[in-house]
């Protein structure tokens, strides 16, 4: 049961808390249950971004909720005590801390954690949390798999944005222009990339970093859109008087474009116009010769209104302009939004890269007794990698190997900047099977030749001296002695070594092939057999467990059975064997018993 709760008690933890995050704010919603299980998402994050979350969460007091969610889990069993054990896995730059430690649910079920810090890696981390839970008397730790996304960060300014400007001995970082010109006129971009280099244009290709440093990034848009504006006229003279004769002349003004049509009138007229005098137009102009005239409105006194006087202007005529006895200011304005950002690339030194070594060697054998060692040059942060995928846990500065392949060692700097060494590959061969042998009648011969390896040489030894042309599968010992076989592996050439005393007979001749007279023969029928044959068993001797084993015309133990203190015969079915003669040997731990020679014909 308390393997069934832990999946979802294990949810709660963020566990081994690293100090600096103090003061998390518990909120959960209103609301909830007394008895249930809370527990919202956890908030990505963004490299090189500040983070700072606070993660609420209610644990359950009895085992009901969980029940609710796993139909396997009984219910209204109480939960006495989870207690938050360690944490790895988080990215650098992030540190958090929990509220409490240790939970009783039933006084204590709402808790929180604070995250923060500013990640400086980008990935999906997998946070290893250990946590203790506790369920009337019986505790159990376990580990659990947490993610936690912390997104590339994206740089954003008024001006432009950037993609991997940062990197490790490296970065081709990406440009956006925020402020596009879309295809209209009047839009002109400068960029400095930090590196004497520069760019005129809109959108500029990646830039590659290939050198570690910090490179200022500027950028400038002008935006020149709006044209020329003739926002006022001020006159200062005219050329005219009141033809009443009483006052000044009552003004009004016109504009006309340069193909002479009217682009502007600003009746009605200013009555007694007082000198100095401006008129706000506001009027947008190109290129050509504009005319501004002035007008004294009579209101049909003499003929008409009378002329006051004209200037003819242009977008350069920002200035007082006089003709005759008229005289004005020209207030032209050209208005360009100019926006200015600037922003960094950082490229990280690499470590140098780290070296692997061997000094016992890069092949052995499965049996070796000195293993084979690999050693990592000096560097901080070690990662061995295998086939080019991470070994876990293998973080110290050296590595036992197992199996063969490619090694390699990785190594990371403060800044999560990684250099790794060249591979080295590791061969570990695996040794012969033990060549264990029985001994029959001072004939010793190898229990098992078909886990002999495809090539092979064997020797036999007495009291550890080589036997002199002994490299035959069978040796006949003419003398007491602890005789030994070693076999060798002639592809891999690893070897295997097998040894037992031998107490010679003086019954037997195992050099010419006689039978011992005092050697039981085993009783079998049928003899020929085909599909099944009886074998009845001689009498054991002090009822001991014993073997009957079935050999070929090679030496090769093709069968095996066991038999029981008691047991008297033994059915045993030859249908797999192919037609030829066999030898049947009976044997307890004290020796061969009795023997027999059986006939297949199909």
């Amino acid at each position: 049961m308390l393997r069934l709760l832990l999946p979802f008690l294990l949810t709660y933890t963020f566990a081994n808390a690293q100090s600096g995050c103090p003061g998390c704010l518990i909120t959960v919603p209103p609301g909830l249950p007394a008895d249930t299980i809370y527990l919202p998402a956890f908030p990505d994050g963004q490299q090189g971004v500040p983070y700072n979350k606070d993660y609420s969460f209610r644990m359950p007091k009895t085992t009901t909720p969980v029940a609710a969610i796993d139909t396997t889990t009984p219910a209204g069993l109480p939960i006495s005590k989870i207690e938050i054990l360690g944490l790895s896995g988080l990215p650098q730059g992030l540190a958090w801390q929990p509220n409490a430690w240790t939970f009783d649910p039933n006084t204590q079920p709402d808790g929180c954690i604070k995250l923060c810090g500013i990640p400086l890696e980008a990935d999906s981390f997998v946070l290893m949390v250990k946590i203790k839970v506790s369920v009337f008397f019986i505790t159990q730790e376990a580990e659990f798999p947490l993610r936690l996304y912390i997104a590339p960060k994206v740089s954003i300014t008024e001006g432009f944005s950037m993609t991997n400007f940062t990197g490790c001995g490296r970065t081709k970082t990406t440009f956006v222009n925020n402020i596009p010109s879309n295809n209209k006129p009047g839009f002109t971009y400068r960029w400095n990339f930090g590196d004497s280099t520069s760019f005129v244009g809109e959108n500029p290709p990646p830039h590659l970093y290939n050198t570690p440093g910090t490179y200022p990034v500027s950028y400038q848009a002008i935006i020149d859109t709006t044209g020329f504006i003739l926002q006022s006229a001020t006159v200062l003279k005219v050329d005219c008087v009141d033809q009443v004769g009483i006052g000044t002349p009552d003004l009004y003004l016109l504009v006309k474009k340069p193909d002479g049509t009217l682009l502007f009138d600003s009746s009605p007229d200013i009555n007694n116009t007082p000198l100095p005098y401006t008129f706000q137009l506001n009027l947008p102009i190109g290129a050509g010769n504009y005319v501004l005239e002035t007008w004294d409105e009579d209101s049909g006194a003499k003929g008409g209104d009378d002329p006051c006087g004209n200037i003819s202007f242009n977008i350069l005529s920002n200035d007082t302009i006089i003709s005759a006895g008229f005289k004005v200011v020209l207030n032209i304005i050209h208005p360009i939004d100019t926006i200015y950002a600037i922003d960094t690339v950082q490229v990280f030194e690499v470590p140098t890269a780290p070296f692997v070594s061997a000094p016992n060697g890069e092949v052995r054998c499965s049996n070796d007794q000195i293993q084979l060692r690999l050693l990592a040059s000096n560097a901080p942060n070690y990662q061995w990698l295998l086939d080019g995928e991470e070994l876990e846990g293998e973080i110290d500065s050296s590595l036992t190997p197992t199996i063969s392949g490619y090694y390699q060692v990785a190594v990371k700097n403060d800044n999560a900047c990684v250099a790794t060494s060249d591979s080295l590959l590791i061969t570990i061969n695996n040794a012969p099977a033990t060549p264990l042998y029985y001994n029959y009648n001072n004939l010793l011969s190898l229990e098992d030749t078909f886990s002999l390896p495809a090539t092979y040489q064997l020797q036999w030894f007495n009291n550890a001296q080589p036997i002199d042309g002994a490299t035959d599968v069978r040796y006949c010992a003419t003398t007491d002695g602890t005789y030994g076989v070693q076999i060798t592996d002639l592809a891999t050439l690893c070897t295997a070594y097998y040894a037992s005393t031998i107490d010679y007979d003086p019954n037997f001749d195992c050099t010419v092939t006689t039978i011992n007279p005092s050697l039981q023969t085993l009783w079998i029928a049928p003899n020929p057999a085909k599909e099944l044959v009886t074998i009845r068993l001689p009498e054991q001797v002090e009822q001991q467990a014993a073997q009957l084993s079935v050999w070929n015309e090679l030496g090769q133990r093709i069968m095996s059975q066991s038999v029981t203190p008691q047991q008297t015969t033994i059915e045993l079915a030859t249908s797999q064997l192919q037609s030829g003669m066999y030898h049947l040997i009976f044997q307890t731990k004290d020796g061969v018993r009795a023997v027999a020679k059986l006939a297949i014909l199909k």
